[in-house]
């Protein structure tokens, strides 16, 4: 279990923290705000009200000893750049940080931050990606070339073999599972949300089914070339 540190509790910083925590990964949440900290505490149990300029109160709560902290404080770049010369100063090896301009990147990576993004564009060039392509409804993007799709099988492959569809030999794809709901009585007339089950690795054999969500990985043009081809 890694242990993380989220600076910031603005709407992306809650949304990481929560997130995090849900998945059951350490977290330290902080932001000047103690209303944030409030509005956080429920999902994340060590949320913290305090400076984050302040380097004592930081080592106070154990924020010197987490394997990855996040500054994601707003358009405060000067909170932004104190916070991060200090995490660097604690020798905290991974530092990514939110900023929103180039020249703020640049700032940021020459007092050490490990990693700069831009969350409006990262979620621009994600979502571009998630609707160039036939019936994805989620796109992850793991390196320059590689993305995980979560593929909603058309109708017409119902019954369709995995051995038919030669996912790796005609297209250079890897299935890595294939996501089902099941029904019962109560959910088909609405009174529940269906639950989804996970199907890991299925054989050759397995033949899709109508509302079956294929969880494919390979290259970013054959991913798009396979769901928009299997759609016509």
């Amino acid at each position: 279990m890694k242990r993380f540190l989220v600076i910031g509790l603005g709407r992306f910083g809650i949304s990481l923290a929560k997130t995090l925590s849900s998945i059951g990964e350490e977290v330290i949440a902080v932001d000047a705000s103690m209303a944030r900290v409030e509005e956080v505490k429920e999902r994340v149990p060590h949320a913290v009200q305090l400076d984050s300029t302040d380097p004592d109160a930081l080592k106070s709560i154990g924020c010197d000893r987490v394997d990855v902290a996040i500054v994601a404080i707003g358009e405060n770049l000067e909170a932004s750049v104190v916070t991060t010369v200090i995490l660097k100063e604690m020798g905290i090896k991974e530092i990514i940080v939110r900023a929103y301009s180039d020249r703020e990147k640049k700032i940021l990576e020459l007092i050490g931050a490990t990693r700069v993004i831009f969350v409006e564009d990262e979620m621009g060039r994600r979502l571009a990606k998630a609707i160039s392509g036939e019936g994805i409804r989620d796109y992850i993007e793991l390196s320059q070339n590689y993305s995980i799709v979560h593929w909603d099988a058309p109708e017409a492959l119902a019954g369709t073999s995995l051995a038919d569809l030669k996912l790796n030999e005609s297209w250079r794809l890897i299935l890595l599972a294939v996501k089902k709901k099941e029904e019962s009585l109560s959910q088909k007339i609405g009174l529940r949300k269906e639950p989804e089950r996970l199907e890991l690795y299925p054989s050759p054999e397995y033949r899709i089914e109508k509302g079956d969500v294929l969880i494919l990985v390979g290259k970013h043009r054959d991913l798009m070339r396979f769901t928009t081809e299997q759609k016509h």
